[in-house]
């Protein structure tokens, strides 16, 4: 748990003007992270321009939207497609393990309030339960895993809110392996090495970005209908080359949700549990899909 302090009105003076600078100064669209957690050098390509990242250094680069190509050392290639609604993300070519971990910050006596979700996973055989996220896809969309603090940019160890009414936040940075380690040992003095029982350095994923899109088999007419309308506006996603497309479909999508939902409450009731179970995973996985910001071709 960090300090959240509140500031007087020189500090929203300042910051005030500071923000005069950009009209969206906490904008990361675009905004592409990349680092080195293993003891040699790596390289890679994105469209075709070329990138060496030492051991422990971190990088960034820029990507408008559009088609992109991604080449590692290995020759492996990923093309992605970045659409106008992301905000950014990582580039990780050798698939390394990266992570969101999730701190609170809130002023003293407040701390009790702020209760950030906690998920299992294994770091290092070590199994955990806490705030903290792990993902190893190429390309990792910063719409799912937002993180407020880049790679190789630490937690501050206190946070200034303008608002009087504000106890505090929840505040997400992202880590490679390395550095979450790092951290654990500073902050928390607990070391995480291979586990004491068999040396096992497994990693577990808990954020897969799954990009398949459902084929609705709803067993209420009304229901289905409004599924197959949604799965069209999600394909015409998935096969455009416009990188607006969101933008398109928005009104359409949005109202087959909607109706979806109205369908689905008048026969809720007489639904099994496992009818209600394949729904909720429709609406999860159709959503997911429609809210990246990045999708692979």
């Amino acid at each position: 748990m960090k300090l959240a302090v509140k500031a007087g009105l020189s500090g929203a003076i300042i910051l005030a003007l500071t923000a005069c600078d950009s009209l969206d100064p906490t904008s990361t669209k675009g905004e592409f992270h990349y680092s080195n957690p293993t003891t040699t050098a790596i390289a890679f390509k994105v469209d075709d321009k070329d990138y060496t990242v030492e051991p422990g250094a971190t990088g960034q680069l820029s990507l408008s939207p559009g088609m992109h190509t991604m080449v590692n050392a290995k020759g492996e290639k990923n093309q992605f497609m970045v659409f106008e609604n992301n905000t950014g993300g990582i580039i990780n070519p050798e698939r390394q393990m990266y992570y969101m971990l999730s701190e609170v910050y809130a002023v003293k006596g407040h701390e009790k309030r702020f209760r950030p979700a906690e998920y299992a996973v294994t770091i290092n055989g070590h199994n955990l339960k806490m705030p903290l996220l792990s993902a190893n896809a190429a390309i990792i969309d910063h719409n799912f895993f937002a993180c407020k603090y880049q790679l190789g940019e630490p937690f501050p160890d206190n946070v200034t809110t303008l608002d009087k009414n504000t106890e505090g936040n929840i505040f997400n940075k992202c880590f490679d392996k390395t550095e979450l380690l790092t951290y654990f040992e500073k902050e928390y003095d607990q070391k995480l090495p291979p586990s004491a029982e068999n040396g096992s350095t497994e990693d577990s994923v808990n954020t897969a970005f799954d990009y398949r899109i459902p084929e609705p088999k709803f067993k209420d007419a009304e229901t289905q209908k409004q599924a197959e309308k949604i799965v069209a506006l999600l394909k015409q996603i998935n096969d455009s080359t416009d990188p607006d497309v969101h933008e398109d479909v928005r009104k359409a999508l949005f109202q087959a949700t909607s109706d979806l939902v109205s369908a689905d409450v008048k026969v809720a009731a007489k639904n099994s549990v496992e009818d209600n179970k394949y729904y909720n995973a429709f609406v999860e996985q159709t959503g997911n899909f429609a809210g990246y910001g990045i999708l692979p071709k």
